[in-house]
């Protein structure tokens, strides 16, 4: 992913914190962001995010944050081992890595943990898709945000909760097969299903120019999550 220019500008947030905590073998640094939303009586929905591939930090994931801010969402970042704030250490896995940072997003204060959607970037939905049983033992998610998707058909499958399946226009993976096909399968095995969009003018995670987060990106995701919250939808 491209470094993005607008990671260092201010979040519009209630109220943010840094978060230390364990990885395995290694200690990791992410940060919880709250919605300038009044806060439900449950606690606020929750959108966790699931890196991609390559040595990005919690500031490359700083627009998708914001959508997931203005729709109420509180919102999980955190820096990979190696990079940002977190430290490095060949030992140990970054898998597990991955689940206690969910496990520790979950506990945060006035979070909902029953309501936490799983943002998954890239290799992070094909990591999901691998390891969906270990998030899910902490707490089954209430929802899926696949961009750039790596998961096909089959593999897909594993993903047992509502899904957003996005892909930009510059995928290399076929947008017939990981997008079009993908939702199909889960739509014809869970009763929650799949949503699939393409997104045009956009790169492949969704970037537009390499530089912010397309504008039909930030739409179509903030509507989804919108739908979300409705009490049709809530547990």
């Amino acid at each position: 992913m491209a470094s993005n220019p607008m990671s260092t500008a201010a979040l519009h947030v209630s109220a943010s914190k840094e978060v230390v905590f364990a990885g395995d073998e290694v200690t990791l640094g992410g940060q919880i962001d709250y919605p300038m939303a009044k806060r439900p009586t449950s606690g606020y929905p929750l959108v966790f995010v699931l890196h991609h591939a390559c040595c990005n930090t919690r500031e490359d994931y700083v627009d998708y944050a914001q959508v997931a801010l203005d729709q109420g969402f509180a919102v999980f970042r955190w820096d990979k081992r190696g990079t940002g704030r977190s430290g490095g250490g060949g030992r140990g896995s970054t898998t597990q890595d991955a689940v206690n940072a969910y496990e520790v997003a979950l506990a945060q204060p006035s979070v909902n943990p029953r309501q936490a959607v799983i943002l998954a970037v890239g290799a992070g939905s094909a990591l999901l898709g691998s390891s969906f049983g270990l998030f899910a033992r902490h707490q089954h998610p209430f929802g899926a945000i696949l961009v750039a998707n790596m998961l096909d058909p089959d593999e897909v499958l594993a993903v047992d909760a509502r899904t957003l399946i996005l892909m930009g226009e510059d995928d290399w993976n076929p947008a017939a097969i990981y997008g079009e096909a993908a939702a199909h399968a889960h739509n014809a095995t869970y009763r929650h299903g799949a949503t699939y969009r393409r997104i045009q003018g956009a790169d492949r995670l969704l970037m537009s120019n390499g530089i912010a987060l397309h504008a039909h990106a930030r739409k179509v995701i903030g509507s989804w999550l919108y739908d979300l919250r409705l009490p049709s939808k809530s547990v």
